[in-house]
Formats: structure tokens, sequence, C-alpha cells
């Protein structure tokens, strides 16, 4: 099994259920006959605090929504995302956006809703989507253009490669407002943006079994992400993360979730072959083995990141092909992160052994997210998790301005790396926007239900005619767990065709 009983599991060192696991390898296993990751009541003793529900809801709601809500957040129309924002939220320069974080933003949006069954964030989420797909889909040539005008024209200037971490991105967006939404339009995007992932004629390279970096504007010749020899990480692991994960599950066609579930295993296996060794994922098949500073990629975050998403798809997979590989090493990377004296993560490993301190905000949403993701089977991370979000929300929430959100960086002991000014883009710009701080939320939201034993609510927007269905098949984000409770509130003030549906989870895992 990959994991044991609480009891059980908190009992037995890691190196003795390293013994206890198969070899790893990236073979699948036979079907186990008792599921690994089957549901497992939380601890009785009192949780640690901090991890209780209320506590990020108010994150959400006081700490990070001032931010998006904004007038200068919503975009003139609104739904034309500005990239460039200063720490104040003021509109700061150059005025061209990226599809890709505009993408983020209506994944913040549609979380916020999720979390708060607030209508007016459904309506950014929305108009962001509607925006997106009207003006940032390249229907001359296909994909998703590169880069917009401050008009959502597309700029024909600068890089305008298609790269494929860019369109993970470009199809959060539309993922994240169908999964809430059951929207057509926006499920269109998602398998068209697949297809083309998928496509042997343009991004999928099928004799290597992988998806190319990028293309070109023309999408005829193969562009490589960076400077480094080999394929990047992001290649695979954010088709996964970004959008492929969220949908699976809830795509309307039944031969399409089985398609997207077959796509999500191919890649979990590519990732486990090509990219890790050692106890590491590397950023690039060409830097295996070679470690930060100078390798882009191989931090803390990535590393992590690649280790939840693949735990998240083997879930999914009835032969459960990576429970060993990810049991043997997936927590013991993480104690790597751990700076127990300081209850933070630190940014990326320099050996084996070392590390360098010190994080970065959407670094430590990650390694937060598998923490609580192997918690919820292992209760020894509880207490890990205790300190880290609670130093999350201490250290990265800017408190000196009503606009709120987090900065960036901070050090090994939780500060401010830069004395950030007013005006600079450091919340958010080309790189940065609210996807990770929403994820987050939304990940410790459910986790805290599960630690209370209490169902986890969250909020959908269903086609009227269709609320029992899809409310039956709804999933608590890219989890498992068991509808519980539906309750149809009612016809949408923005959208009278659907309904507010609040659906109660139990049973995560």
């Amino acid at each position: 099994m990959f994991f044991t009983s609480i009891r059980a599991r908190s009992a037995l060192p890691l190196a003795l259920l390293a013994l206890a696991a198969c070899k790893s390898s990236g073979t699948a296993n036979t079907t186990p006959a008792v599921d690994p990751y089957a549901y497992q009541a939380p601890p009785t003793s009192a949780p640690p605090a901090g991890l209780d529900a209320a506590t990020w809801l108010s994150h959400e709601t006081n700490d990070l929504l001032p931010y998006w809500t904004m007038s200068e957040a919503q975009g003139v129309p609104v739904g034309n995302f500005p990239t460039n924002r200063g720490m104040d939220g003021s509109i700061q320069g150059p005025s061209s956006r990226k599809p890709r974080m505009m993408g983020r933003q209506v994944f913040a949006y549609s979380v916020a809703y999720m979390l708060t069954g607030e209508e007016s964030l459904l309506d950014l989420a929305r108009a962001g989507n509607q925006w997106l797909l009207a003006h940032a889909v390249d229907s001359t040539v296909g994909g998703w253009h590169s880069d917009l005008d401050a008009s959502g024209n597309p700029l024909t200037t600068g890089d305008t490669n298609k790269y494929t971490q860019d369109m993970a991105y470009d199809a959060m967006g539309p993922a994240a407002f169908f999964f809430v939404t059951a929207d057509p339009d926006a499920e269109a995007a998602v398998l068209k943006t697949r297809d083309l992932l998928f496509d042997p004629t343009k991004f999928w390279d099928a004799a290597n079994g992988r998806i190319k970096d990028g293309m070109d504007s023309t999408l005829s010749t193969e562009v490589s992400l960076g400077s480094s020899a080999g394929v990047d990480i992001v290649s695979e692991l954010d088709p996964i993360t970004g959008f492929l994960l969220l949908v699976q599950p809830v795509l309307t066609d039944s031969a399409r979730r089985d398609q997207v579930l077959s796509d999500v295993r191919t890649l979990a296996l590519r990732l486990q072959a090509s990219f890790w060794a050692g106890g590491i994922f590397w950023g690039s098949t060409g830097v295996v083995g070679q470690y930060m500073p100078s390798p882009a990629h191989t931090d803390f975050g990535h590393i992590l990141k690649a280790y939840w998403g693949l735990l998240q798809v083997d879930k999914r997979l009835p032969d459960h092909p990576l429970q060993s590989f990810l049991l043997q090493h997936a927590p013991a990377t993480l104690t790597l992160a751990y700076d127990a004296p300081n209850g933070r993560w630190a940014k990326f490993p320099t050996s084996t052994t070392t590390v360098a301190y010190g994080s970065d905000w959407w670094a430590f949403a990650e390694a937060d997210n598998l923490a609580a993701t192997l918690a919820l089977h292992d209760s020894r991370w509880i207490a890990t998790l205790g300190q880290t979000a609670t130093n999350f929300r201490g250290d990265y929430v800017d408190r000196t301005r009503p606009a709120r959100e987090v900065v960036s960086s901070v050090s090994r002991t939780g500060s401010w790396v830069y004395p950030w000014p007013d005006a600079d883009t450091s919340k958010c710009n080309v790189w940065k926007n609210g996807f990770h701080t929403a994820e987050h939320a939304l990940v410790l939201y459910l986790f805290a239900n599960w630690l209370a034993g209490t169902p986890a609510p969250l909020y959908f927007a269903f086609p009227a005619a269709d609320v029992a269905t899809r409310a039956a098949a709804a999933r608590p984000y890219t989890f498992l767990g068991n509808v519980v409770k539906v309750e149809d509130l009612g016809p949408l003030a923005g959208d009278p065709t659907r309904h507010k549906v609040r659906v109660s989870f139990d049973q995560l895992r």
C-alpha cells in the first residue's frame, strides 16, 4: 500500500517504509487489492492554531481579494485585466497584456467564487474568460497569442513563439471557469489547447513521448524554452497542473475524460522517467545532476510541484503506477526542503543534503500544498504545516497597504528581501498574478475542513437544467472526495440560465 494507517504510519520511520515499498520505477504496478489512497479520518487531537477553515476563508477575503477586486484590477472594459500593477494596486507600464497572466487571474476569481459564493467574483471570472476567448485565441494559426496590446489586439513584435508553458496558463482561465460553470465555450477552448499540445504534427513529439517546449508563431518550427539543452520540465508538468488535471473528471464527454486521463498518465510517467534522479525533479533533461543556482527550474517550487502533480494523477489511475516511487521519495524530498528551526521552506537544493534558504511566494505555496496532501495520510505533516502555513500568512501578506496580497520573496527568517515601493510591480507582472495564492488558500481550506472532520462546501454555477448531474460529478478541486450535500440556491443574478449551487464534500483524499 502507498499509505498505511495514520497510527501505523506515524510509528514507522521513513527508512522502514522505503524498504517496504516496491523498488521505484516508471512501470505500471498491478492493481492494488486495497485502494492505497482510501480516505483516512483525521487524528482526534486538537489541530494546530491557524489550520481551521475560517482562517483560510478570512485569508482569501481579507488578505488576497482586496488587491483583485479594486477597479484597477478589473480592466477597461472589465475583463481586459492589466498585466502590470503596483504594490498598491495602481496601473503600471508596460500596458501590453500577457494572456497567460489573464488566464491566471480568471483562475483566481473562479477559486474566490468557489470559496465565498460571491457572485461579483464569478462576474469577473466570466468577463475575463470572455475577453480571453475573444482576443487571445489565435483563430488563424491555432493556439494562443503570446501578447496583446492594451486594446486586445495581438502583438507581432518581440517573442511571438508559442510556448507550451504559456498555453497551459492561457487555458488555465477557461479551465477554471468551466470547472465552476460547465460553460461549453470554455470547455471547447480547453479541449482545443489539449488537442494542439498532443498533435503529432505540432507540439507532440511522438518519437520521444513528450510535449515540445514550444513552436514558432507559424507552428512550423520547434523552439526551446531558455538556454539549457534538453526539454524543460514545465513543458510536461504545467499542462498537468495548469489545466488538464482540473478539468479531466468533469469533462462533458466520457471519451474525452478517458482521453485526458491517459494524457496525464503519459505526462506523469514521462516526468518520472526523464526528469527525476536522486530525489530531485531537474529543471531540464539537459541539466540532470546540476544543482542550482545555475540550472533554471531546479528549485523546490518545481520539484515539489512535480511530486504533488504526480500524486494527484496517481490517485486517479486504477493501477497507481507511481505509488511506491512517491512513497519512497516525496516525503524525503519535502523533508529536505523543510527548514525546521525556522518553520519555513527552503529555496532550492545545493547538494543531496544541503539547501539554499529563503523562499519565493509560489514555491512556499507549492510546498504547503504537498505537505497538506501528504498529511491526509501521514499525520506527522500536520504540525509542520501548522508552522509553515502560519508563517506564510505572517511573512508574505502585505499589511502595510490596503490592497494587501503578498510580496514575492522572504528570507529564511521571514523578513522581506526588498523594501518594495508602491509603484513596484512585484505583486502583479508577467510572471506573478493571483493563481498561486488562490490555489494555496483553496487547498488549505479543504485540508482544514478534513482536519476538523467537517464537510467542505464549495460554490458552483451550473446550468439550471443540469444541476443534479453536474453537482453529483463535482470534485473538491484536484482531490478525490464524496459529495455529501447539494444545495440549489437559485438563479444567478448575472446569468439566470445558471443556478448557484453549494456542493459539500467529505472524505477528502
